[in-house]
């Protein structure tokens, strides 16, 4: 039996080896055949084993061999600390002719309004860019006819920009050319009086140079900036002012905690009127601040001086000027900020400044700077919520030679600067509050009270007592942008010295409105109101301002 069951097995395997080993050899799609064979089968053959090994000893375990390890381990402890956020809150200022400039947001504004006003608005500036950026703006907006007398009252504003800036990753350079024009008309005479608009004509021209030099890489010790501006200001009156300004800063931080600084000024300037009067004016402003965990305080000096030949009716302490700056800032928290300090300063005053104050100036206006003896100061600036920020605090200065505006003893229609014969004390008290949901609201209020005290004066002629501003900007459907800004003066004198007759001027409550929406990407249309309540009030005495204004027009982007 064991002998069949044996030649079975031997058979099966002889007729299953050569395909076995026919597929595991053959590759690819190939394909063979099974040969033809003739197997002999002798029934008397004995198959006979030979008798198997057997070996009982263990196989012995191989040495193991360790490798040595090529991986080493360190273990620090690292501890993560954040610094104290230090916000400081200032709101953006919105103004109705503000536009939301893209990285390429190329536009021309055209427009035409009530009082014959033609409007034009372009910008132009350079792509997208790491290592340069260049810009033009132009914008003119004139009125041919004004709130009185036709075109004796109309007026017109012309302003011409080129700049661009360069970046080489160390520094940013910096330079710009400007152009400045307006002209206004001396209307504030008795309507008995008929006169030709060109005998009460007043231009105002303007040129400016600036060019400048920053360091913009942050991650160094030393920072520096240097600036240079030089400017030509003049009228149709022969009035002119040539002037040279320069700026120069250094800082050093030899560790976070302190930071050294010091900045120089130098405006080197000549009037011409009815005489040459050269006027030079000089500062330097050493820093030192140590910055705390939750607080940070700044102190130093502002050495100043100037070439001005003072009345001594004014007694004035004439030669240099030293007057201590000390500012702290504490900030218990990431949503609140609170500071105070103290500060002496002489400012300049320009020509060109006093004259965008006050257009309808007489010629050879008395010109001085404003010596701030002290101020003392404090405010908060709480983060109320998400978007919604409030800041407020209050100013106690005392200041000499304080500029204040009056109709002029020879002839009312134009205005002379007058200053208090001593110590000016102001109060000023401002409390402000922003809020902003991105695509939806952005608006701004703020509130000043002023309260003067004076030596001389009995009223503090042509500033205001209350000054409100708001702003605000929607987006109520697509496309769409509505703009609303609110002004509030009160508490307005005037004095008119040619008949030595003091006015309470009324409040002036003017607001203005905007509504800008897209046709498409590159075309839309625009409408503004302002003083949409047609209040012709007088924000100088003897000089209306115009009613309701309309403004209407295109916009094309490129």
């Amino acid at each position: 039996m064991l002998k069949s069951k044996t030649f079975i097995y031997t058979f099966i395997l002889v007729l299953i080896a050569p395909a076995f080993a026919l597929a595991q050899g053959g590759g690819g799609d190939q394909r063979g055949e099974i040969e033809g064979a003739q197997f002999v089968i002798v029934k008397g053959r004995k198959i006979t084993l030979p008798p198997a090994i057997r070996n009982f000893e263990k196989i012995p375990l191989l040495p193991v061999s360790k490798a040595a390890s090529q991986q080493t381990y360190q273990f620090k402890t690292y501890n993560f600390g954040l610094k104290t956020l230090s916000p400081s809150f200032r709101p953006v200022g919105l103004r109705v002719n503000e536009k939301q400039k893209e990285i390429s947001g190329n536009y021309v504004k055209v427009g035409y309004g009530n009082y014959s006003t033609p409007f034009l608005e372009a910008y132009l500036g350079s792509l997208r860019s790491r290592d340069y950026v260049f810009n033009t703006y132009v914008r003119h907006l004139s009125s041919k006819n004004g709130p009185v007398f036709d075109e004796n009252s109309g007026n017109s504003d012309t302003e011409v920009s080129l700049g661009g800036k360069y970046f080489n990753g160390i520094n940013t350079v910096s330079g710009s050319l400007n152009y400045m024009g307006s002209k206004v008309h001396f209307y504030g005479y008795n309507p008995v009086l008929d006169l030709p608009a060109s005998n009460i004509e007043q231009k105002f021209n303007g040129f400016s140079a600036k060019l400048g030099v920053e360091k913009t890489k942050k991650d160094e010790l030393g920072t520096y900036h240097f600036l240079t501006d030089w400017s030509f200001f003049r009228d149709n009156l022969n009035a002119r002012e040539n002037k040279f300004a320069f700026d120069l800063g250094l800082g050093y931080r030899p560790n976070e905690k302190f930071q050294l600084s010091v900045q120089g000024i130098a405006i080197f300037s000549k009037r011409e009127d009815a005489v040459e009067t050269k006027r030079n004016y000089y500062s330097l402003r050493p820093r030192i601040t140590y910055t705390g965990d939750i607080f940070s305080i700044t102190g130093g000096v502002n050495l100043v001086d100037d070439n001005e030949d003072l009345p001594t009716a004014m007694d004035a302490d004439e030669g240099l000027g030293i007057f201590p700056y000390v500012k702290l800032s504490v900030n218990p928290s990431a949503s609140v900020g609170l500071y105070a300090g103290y500060e002496g300063d002489l400012e300049m005053n320009t020509f060109q400044g006093f004259a965008q104050d006050m257009p309808f100036l007489q010629p050879d206006f008395t010109l001085y700077n404003t010596e701030k003896s002290s101020d003392i100061f404090a405010g908060v600036e709480v983060e109320l919520i998400e978007g919604v920020r409030l800041n407020g605090g209050l100013s106690i200065a005392t200041l000499k030679r304080l500029p204040f505006f009056t109709n002029a003893i020879t002839d009312s229609t134009r205005f002379e600067v007058i200053y208090d014969g001593g110590d000016t004390d102001r109060l000023n008290i401002f409390s402000e509050l922003v809020y902003e949901k991105p695509n939806e609201i952005r608006s701004s209020l703020r509130f000043d009270f002023y309260d003067y005290t004076l030596a001389t004066l009995t009223n503090p002629y042509h500033r205001p007592q209350f000054k409100a501003t708001a702003h605000t900007t929607v987006f109520p459907i697509e496309k769409l942008t509505v703009k609303a800004d609110l002004f509030y003066l009160g508490g307005l004198h005037g004095l008119n010295r040619a008949v030595n007759v003091e006015k309470e001027l009324d409040s002036i409550i003017d607001l203005n409105i905007q509504g800008t929406y897209e046709l498409s990407p590159q075309f839309g249309v625009f409408m503004q109101l302002n003083n949409v309540f047609g209040k012709e009030y007088e924000r100088f005495l003897n000089y209306p301002n115009r009613g309701i204004q309309f403004l209407a027009g295109v916009s094309i982007s490129f």
